[in-house]
This record gives C-alpha cells, sequence and structure tokens, in this order.
C-alpha cells in the first residue's frame, strides 16, 4: 500500500511540527475534522520520541527489540466483526501470546498541542489516546507504549512477536473485555508515516484497535521505523 504523502506525517522532529492548528481543542469537544486529523498526525511524532531513547538500558541495535518475521508481516487475519460497544474508558491491555499485560493511562494533549505519551519513568505502562473512540466503540482507537527507555526494556518491547490472529484483550471500565484479533501487522518508515491508514477506520465503522510503538534499526539514538499492530472487535466478556 503506498505511504501516505502528506508533509506532516513524517515523526522524526523536524518538518514535522504540527502548527497551530494541533493545539488543545477548545472545551466543548467541538473540533472541525481537519483539525482532528492533523491531531491524530502528531501521535506518529510523539511516538518517535517515545521510542527513542535506549542510552543506558543495556539494549543496542544487536540486542534491540524482536522485529516481525516475515509471515506476519506479510500474513493477515479475516474474520467477522463484533457488534460495536458502547463508550467506555481502557483500563488495561493484554496481548497473552507475546506476553504482555500492562495498564493503560490516559493520553490527551501537552502544553505544546502535541499528543502526550507514557512517562519514560514507568515504562510498564502504555496509553490511551483520549481523541479518539475508545477501544470496542465504532471507529479505531489508538493505543501506544514505548518499545524500551533508559530504564531498559518497556511495556511493548514484545510487541514484535506478535502475528496476525493474535488475541487482544482490554480491560474497560464498565467490567466489560473487549476482544480483538490482529487483522495485520506493519512496519513503516518513520519518514513516511502513512497517517491516514493507521488512524483511519474503513467505512463501515466496524470497531478497530492499532497499537503503536517504535522499531527497525536504531542509529544510536532513534529508530527508523514504527511497528503498527491492527487489529479488529471479535468479541466480549463480562
Amino acid at each position: 500500500m503506498p505511504a501516505d504523502s502528506s508533509p506532516a506525517a513524517g515523526p522524526d522532529g523536524g518538518g514535522a511540527d504540527p502548527g497551530p492548528s494541533a493545539r488543545r481543542p477548545a472545551a466543548g469537544g467541538g473540533r472541525p475534522l481537519g483539525r482532528h486529523k492533523l491531531v491524530k498526525v502528531v501521535i506518529a511524532v510523539v511516538v518517535v520520541v517515545a521510542g527513542a531513547k535506549l542510552l543506558g538500558s543495556g539494549v543496542t541495535a544487536l540486542s534491540g527489540p524482536p522485529s516481525p518475521t516475515q509471515g506476519a508481516l506479510f500474513g493477515s487475519w479475516s474474520g467477522p466483526a463484533a457488534a460495536p460497544l458502547e463508550r467506555s474508558v481502557p483500563l488495561r491491555v493484554q496481548v497473552p501470546s507475546v506476553g504482555i499485560d500492562a495498564p493503560l493511562i490516559r493520553l490527551g494533549l501537552d502544553r505544546d498541542g502535541a499528543v502526550a505519551v507514557p512517562p519514560m519513568s514507568v515504562p510498564t505502562e502504555a496509553g490511551w489516546f483520549t481523541g479518539d473512540p475508545t477501544p470496542g466503540e465504532r471507529g479505531a482507537a489508538v493505543i501506544v507504549g514505548h518499545v524500551d527507555t533508559d530504564y531498559g526494556r518497556a511495556v511493548f518491547y514484545p510487541l514484535g512477536n506478535v502475528q496476525p490472529g493474535a488475541l487482544v484483550i482490554v480491560d474497560r471500565a464498565d467490567k466489560k473485555h473487549a476482544q480483538f484479533r490482529v487483522t495485520s501487522v506493519e512496519v513503516v518508515d518513520k519518514d513516511r508515516f502513512p497517517a491516514q491508514r493507521v488512524y483511519g477506520s474503513d467505512d463501515g465503522g466496524t470497531p478497530q484497535l492499532r497499537i503503536i510503538t517504535c522499531g527497525g534499526a536504531f542509529d544510536g539514538k532513534h529508530y527508523a521505523d514504527n511497528l503498527v499492530v491492527y487489529t479488529q472487535l471479535v468479541g466480549v466478556t463480562g
């Protein structure tokens, strides 16, 4: 699939400044569609920074996070989607096949109008972006997390091992457990981040969840790529 050609999609600092349009929306939740899309692009910018620090972690380019296999990158899973759920704040995300089980914090916008990230000092936490649907609602929800920090391996370090068809569970405040299946896995160049594909949802509004972290080659300061895991809602328990 072609990469998004939007100049704002380049998520590595210079040239990716979202500008004033991405500042915190006014109270009341009203936000023009164009501004909403631009704010979503900023997530890509922040995720790059979120996985950029390996200093002092003991992780090197040779012992870095797992990379998806060719089978995962070119494989896919499909099945019937479950009916959308009502809005409810997510509390925890689990990917049992790769050993991920992490609390979720809420991520809004920071003082500069960019999407905030989980604190580096708590590498075991992931975050849900509050500007998007909650996991299980109609549309595409977004969860981001570090792959590593100055403190060592972080919550999404093993995410590169995930395979299409893998189960993802999100515990919600309404006591329901939204169950997703991984439909595909993608590694994208940060300089050509496909924002529309990553943050968009299908025309039918299928409940979907994207999980995003860093990956690819590490140059001593930054990772070259983002790892994106696409999932769809397939059931609910609780």
